[in-house]
């Protein structure tokens, strides 16, 4: 009996100490400017990436990540068989401290103008995934990835972060300002009218 409870304890210890090793994150950012890690606000900004291609030299929005990436897009697909919508394009910048970024491409086929509307990339950077749009277009849509690593191939996805699991929550459509401000005064119509009722 007091073997197994000290291979319990060992256990338990070498758990601890892995899952201290291997943090987990959240990282939450849409097409306008708004996003934050963890509950922490990032920082955001418009700027052209270092890796972008000839014709691709136009200013994107990009947010500021808390470290070092795999570089490399994610391509995210209107359906499976459509064209891409969205690319959002890892890459680390800065030569004496690098840091991770990631920059957002949007097409504006939602007639939304956001940050991100200033088309999609002509030239996709080397290591690439792929993926489907999820939800629906008069609702939320966007995508939840999580970045990951394959050791026998010794393939890592673009946003990947040494140390971390790490999932990216996407919002591609924003609605703007002026339609929240609309849909929000319409509820509290119904909501006053249905209190005198």
């Amino acid at each position: 009996m007091k073997k197994l409870i000290a291979i319990c304890l060992v256990c338990a210890c070498v758990l601890l100490i892995t899952t201290a090793a291997w943090g987990t994150m959240n990282i939450s950012f849409d097409e306008n400017g708004h996003g934050d890690v963890d509950g922490t606000k990032l920082v955001w900004g418009m700027g052209i990436p270092p890796q972008a291609g000839e014709y691709d030299q136009y200013a994107t929005l990009y947010y500021e990540l808390p470290n070092t990436v795999v570089e490399g897009d994610l391509v995210i697909y209107e359906t499976l068989q459509g064209p891409y919508s969205d690319v959002l394009r890892f890459v680390n910048v800065g030569s004496t401290t690098p840091i991770g970024r990631v920059y957002v491409y949007s097409d504006n086929s939602d007639g939304v103008d956001a940050l991100a509307d200033t088309g999609i990339p002509g030239t996709l950077i080397s290591t690439l995934d792929a993926r489907n749009e999820q939800g629906t277009e008069n609702g939320w849509n966007g995508l939840v990835y999580t970045a990951y690593y394959i050791s026998e191939g010794q393939y890592y996805s673009p946003g990947y972060m040494e140390g971390e699991t790490v999932t990216y929550n996407f919002t591609s459509d924003v609605p703007e300002p002026a339609t929240i401000c609309l849909l929000s005064i319409g509820a509290l119509g119904l909501l006053r009218n249905r209190r005198f009722r």
